[in-house]
């Protein structure tokens, strides 16, 4: 079997600003005017939307970008799957739902400390393409793990192919200190990276998340102390999510 429709990408709406189209190595990231926001629909079924942040994310190598030449772009970006804030503690905080139904994995009864290998989700970046105003990149996303019994390795990353859309918004000089001097280049970029939860989360796991025991119920909680889970398959979050990302970098001259 075959098919024979060609693949094709939606081409990208936004219109860039002019600038010199270059970040690399030397730059800085400007993590203080940066943001990586989330969002769902609340419900599988519903058409409200449940949007949020997180909180603690970086490039490890740093982002690089060319806009003449392609081959010298790269995107290796993390972000802490439990930083993540909806912005209502009932849902974000300690032993609550939202942190579970991203993946995250507790070390201790109480949920209090987080298994940092499994507390980042990575887009490691393959290629570049240009699409209308801006960018198609490949590459891939791991996001959670596999649990036995899968037919994995306890704890196997998911890794699979995954699309960013980039625009890159332009470069700027400023003067960032008052003398009437411009100082500093700024350069912005803006990404969505969309995926669907169920390709990245073991759906089949027959080990589920469990609330925090009540204070009563804490000693000898057998189901609680071996809740060391790899995230939940649920739909009370829907399946299809966006990750949108507003980074920008600077330079000294």
């Amino acid at each position: 079997m075959s098919c024979r429709k060609k693949d094709s990408v939606t081409p990208l709406a936004s219109t860039p600003i002019i600038g010199n189209g270059l970040v690399d190595i030397s730059w800085t990231f400007d993590k203080p005017h940066s943001n990586v926001n989330w969002e769902t629909r609340y419900l599988d079924w519903s058409a409200g939307m449940l949007t949020g942040r997180f909180n603690n994310y970086n490039f490890n190598p740093k982002f690089s970008f060319d806009q003449t030449d392609l081959s010298k772009c790269s995107v290796n970006a993390w972000v802490q799957l439990s930083s993540i804030d909806s912005g209502e503690p009932g849902r974000d905080g300690i032993g609550n739902c939202i942190r579970s139904y991203m993946g995250v994995t507790y070390l201790d009864t109480m949920k209090t400390i987080t298994n940092p290998v499994s507390d980042s989700a990575w887009f490691r970046s393959t290629s570049f393409v240009r699409s209308g105003t801006g960018y198609v990149v490949f590459g891939n996303l791991r996001f959670n793990k596999y649990r036995a019994p899968s037919g994995y390795a306890d704890g196997t990353p998911i890794i699979k192919p995954a699309i960013m859309y980039l625009v890159y918004n332009g470069t700027s000089d400023f003067d960032t200190d008052g003398d009437m001097v411009n100082d500093k280049y700024r350069a912005s970029f803006s990404a969505t990276l969309k995926f669907k939860r169920s390709d990245f989360i073991d759906t089949k796991s027959t080990v589920q998340w469990v609330p925090v025991p009540k204070l009563a119920d804490q000693i000898g909680n057998i189901t609680a102390a071996n809740n060391k889970t790899y995230g939940v398959w649920t739909t009370n979050v829907a399946d299809e999510m966006n990750f949108n990302f507003n980074a920008q970098f600077y330079k000294n001259h």
